[in-house]
């Protein structure tokens, strides 16, 4: 009890010292409730003090020692109760540790994190390609946890593997209208196409990509990744040697560049006219 009640002081002192700034004192405080929470086998106080150890290695660059931290937070509420809080520490620790490896530069190690993940998270990622009776509902969790797997089956070079996952997060995507899931795998798809030398499977994913970008809510906003898709897309073309197709893209580009840019200077402008205004 006295273990209990200690540990949860001294995590309350460090998360108040991170929302001061005061990073060496929740250092501090978070190690002090770990060991204190531990001994007194206090599992989702360990769990929270450790997981917000990993955060701080995190921010300041320390893979390894956030790697240690979430690995240990995800130990520690895997043994405490079964309560929402403490699954959803375990789901958010284990997508942490998922996203260090792959910074540390072991994309597999990555995707068993990540389908570890999943499991905890309920999530399926089989679900986005439907059954024999029509296609199942698809949740955000599914998308979430299999582009999770596409990213690292990609960057360890399992592109076929990757390639399954991309093609069912985008059966999820259409099934759900999420035009900008959608970009992401067709962008993900061209890239393993690339990588594969299959410029006409790159060429077909970027089109579709580049077609989808005016359908996002706020198009103006993706108008610098739009045009990227578009540059690549006329990279392709040419590489295809389909010069015609080559140059509408590289012009629609540039198109797109020149009311970027008019737009910015315009609300610059605006903005300086407004400034000058309150100051006369």
């Amino acid at each position: 009890m006295f273990a209990a009640a200690s540990a949860k002081r001294r995590l309350k002192r460090g998360l108040a010292a991170l929302k001061t700034g005061d990073t060496a004192v929740a250092r501090e405080s978070f190690e002090a409730a770990l060991r204190t929470a531990r001994l007194g086998e206090v599992w989702l106080v360990a769990g929270d003090a450790a997981s917000s150890l990993g955060d701080l290695a995190r921010d300041s660059a320390d893979l390894p020692g956030a790697e240690h931290h979430y690995r240990l937070a995800a130990t520690q509420y895997r043994r405490a109760p079964r309560t929402a809080r403490s699954v959803g520490g375990r789901v958010r620790c284990l997508e942490s540790l998922g996203d260090v490896l792959l910074l540390e530069g072991r994309p597999w190690d990555a995707y068993r994190e990540f389908q570890e993940g999943a499991t905890a998270a309920g999530a399926d990622p089989s679900r986005p390609m439907g059954t024999e009776h029509g296609v199942e509902f698809v949740s955000r969790e599914d998308l979430r946890w299999t582009s999770h797997l596409a990213t690292a089956a990609q960057a360890a070079g399992r592109r076929r593997l990757a390639n399954d996952h991309y093609e069912k997060v985008l059966a999820g995507c259409e099934l759900r209208g999420d035009i900008a899931g959608q970009i992401m795998c067709w962008e993900g798809l061209a890239a393993l196409a690339e990588d594969m030398m299959a410029w006409n499977d790159a060429a077909h994913a970027l089109y579709h990509a580049s077609n989808l970008y005016p359908a996002l809510p706020d198009p103006e906003a993706h108008t610098r990744e739009w045009v990227q898709c578009l540059r690549d897309l006329g990279a392709v073309y040419k590489t295809l040697g389909r010069r015609d197709e080559q140059v509408r893209a590289f012009k629609l580009a540039v198109r797109l560049e020149q009311v970027d840019s008019s737009a910015r200077v315009n609300s610059n402008s605006e903005t300086m006219a407004h400034d000058e205004h309150h100051r006369s």
